[in-house]
């Protein structure tokens, strides 16, 4: 991490000792500081770990819930209801259909029980000829036909829908379609030498703000400082650091306070949402403390609203 070199002055304490060079941060540290350094750059680490666990675990549980997300149960319940609407439909059908089968049978068969009848009448009384013989022959054929024959049936499809047909709709392949448009537009106005603590570099630069002159304000979260670039320059200026009062921990967001002409910054590894001054670097004050807030915005009326990362709010 760091390399020992001749006395020179320390970064944190100020007093000439001999330093070792955190190729890091390209910083002096006498032995104790450089302790500290890195002992902080671990507990940095480790957080980062941590958040990478959780956020591990946002997307298992987001996988898990995703079967019983209220959407999901919109679909189950549109399928049970068309499934009944079908099932009733389907039943209301075949219930007609026997009813007019059966009708026509039972119309066949009475035919026949007076034929039968007929029949049975001339043979008792002997009273029949060739003409009889071909009359109740024939009467027979055409109620043999009308049994084999049964009258048209056919299902008919109604034109017009009695089930309500649903669709998913979703913003993210619009939202993914104006990414990809704009990318093949985009420009780099801000950063592009690597990430790093030069001046020209960012380091997981996060939430940012455009004020009226066009100059941008960034977050630069693993640099602990906010920096500003104005329009077309090749460079930064830092305007608020991790030295000092304000110490600032891996900054995520930045917002302006046009009625106090101050910034709301969220420093999120101290826990807590600050009003920095511009003006005047020593006075700043603390608005919300023991949150760790990732993004923050505040509107006409002058509130802010801040995410509350830890406590899901």
């Amino acid at each position: 991490m760091a390399t020992a070199n001749n006395k020179a002055q320390c970064f944190v304490c100020n007093k000439e000792k001999n330093t070792y060079s955190c190729k890091g941060c390209s910083n002096e540290f006498c032995f104790p500081h450089l302790t500290e350094h890195r002992q902080r750059i671990e507990t940095q680490l480790e957080e980062i770990i941590n958040d990478h666990d959780q956020f591990q675990q946002t997307i298992i549980q987001q996988k898990q819930n995703s079967l019983s997300s209220s959407l999901i149960q919109q679909i189950n319940q549109w399928e049970a209801n068309s499934i009944e609407k079908i099932q009733q439909t389907a039943q209301q059908c075949r219930k007609t259909l026997m009813n007019l089968t059966q009708k026509s049978i039972d119309a066949v068969e009475k035919k026949f029980i007076e034929l039968s009848q007929k029949l049975k009448e001339i043979r008792q009384e002997n009273e029949f000829n060739e003409n009889d013989l071909k009359h109740f022959q024939l009467k027979l054929t055409q109620i043999t036909k009308e049994l084999l024959t049964p009258p048209s049936i056919s299902i008919e499809g109604d034109s017009q829908e009695f089930i309500k047909k649903i669709s998913v709709i979703s913003s993210f392949e619009e939202i993914q379609i104006k990414k990809n448009k704009f990318q093949q537009f985009a420009v780099t106005v801000v950063g592009g030498n690597g990430y790093g603590h030069q001046l020209n570099q960012l380091n997981f630069p996060n939430g940012i703000f455009i004020d009226n002159d066009k100059s941008v304000y960034i977050a630069d979260c693993v640099n602990h400082r906010i920096v500003k670039w104005k329009l077309n320059s090749n460079q930064g200026q830092i305007i608020v650091d991790g030295n000092g009062n304000t110490g600032l921990n891996r900054p995520t967001d930045i917002t302006f306070d046009k009625e106090n002409n101050s910034f709301i910054i969220s420093d999120s590894t101290n826990k807590r949402v600050i009003l920095y001054f511009d003006k005047n670097q020593i006075n700043q004050q603390i608005l919300i403390s023991n949150i760790k807030c990732f993004g923050l915005t505040i509107d006409k009326n002058g509130f802010i609203y801040v995410s509350d990362y830890e406590n899901h709010e």
